[in-house]
């Protein structure tokens, strides 16, 4: 099945930042619509991905911490949220709109989140800055980051048909992120990802997958759960 469609089938004319995605769309011959939505999914693959890789390498603050970021994403684009005006949001904001989104779209063979909203933005807040203080009573395994990454790939493939998304993803504040590729500018992930949906749906060949989407019954002794204090 070509799964292309799927991202860009209710495309509606950008709201915001159209200077930028419109040279996107003259490099790679698409519509602006488009680049944003594979850009979007290539940054959601990618962090999943990164997850599993430091998960399977018992990383696991690390894995955490980038499935927290690809939550965060999706709460940016699902409300399309901006840094100013009507539609501002914060990181956390956004982090926790993305938490709510996995808890009431889990798909049918996820297991309940085993942590709070809460607790994953206090986790996030740990992990990304500097891993320095965790409150007290917080409480953190390995197995909360396979629950997220199997709503995280289920949501990477099922958001696209929201009725509200389009909307939002044509007023999301993201702006592609550039390299060269023979000397020549070509935005990233954009015509990879469209590759890729010829034959495979977003969540489709996700590396290290088997990190995440069996559960995890044991830790080594050298990967404590994390706590907090008191």
């Amino acid at each position: 099945m070509d799964y292309r469609p799927v991202l860009a089938a209710h495309a509606v004319p950008l709201t915001h930042d159209i200077p930028e995605w419109n040279k996107a769309a003259g490099v790679t011959g698409l519509e602006s619509y488009e680049c944003k939505a594979f850009y979007i999914c290539g940054v959601m693959r990618e962090f999943i991905q990164t997850s599993g890789l430091t998960l399977k390498s018992d990383y696991h603050l690390g894995a955490l911490f980038a499935a927290l970021n690809a939550a965060e994403l999706l709460g940016r684009v699902v409300c399309g949220a901006r840094r100013k005006g009507a539609r501002e949001k914060s990181a956390t904001d956004a982090l926790r709109l993305g938490l709510e989104y996995l808890e009431e779209h889990k798909g049918p063979l996820a297991e309940d989140l085993r942590l709070s909203r809460d607790e994953y933005v206090n986790l996030r807040n740990f992990a990304g800055h500097g891993a320095t203080y965790l409150p007290t009573g917080v409480r953190f395994d390995p197995d909360s980051t396979r629950l997220l990454l199997v709503r995280l790939a289920h949501a990477l493939d099922t958001m696209w048909s929201d009725t509200d998304l389009p909307d939002n993803l044509a007023a999301v504040e993201i702006h592609p992120v550039w390299t060269h590729v023979k000397g020549k500018p070509e935005p990233v992930y954009v015509r990879n990802v469209r590759a890729h949906l010829v034959t495979k749906s977003p969540s489709e060949g996700l590396d290290h997958a088997d990190s995440w989407r069996t559960r995890i019954v044991s830790l080594d002794a050298s990967s404590p759960p994390v706590t907090g204090r008191g």
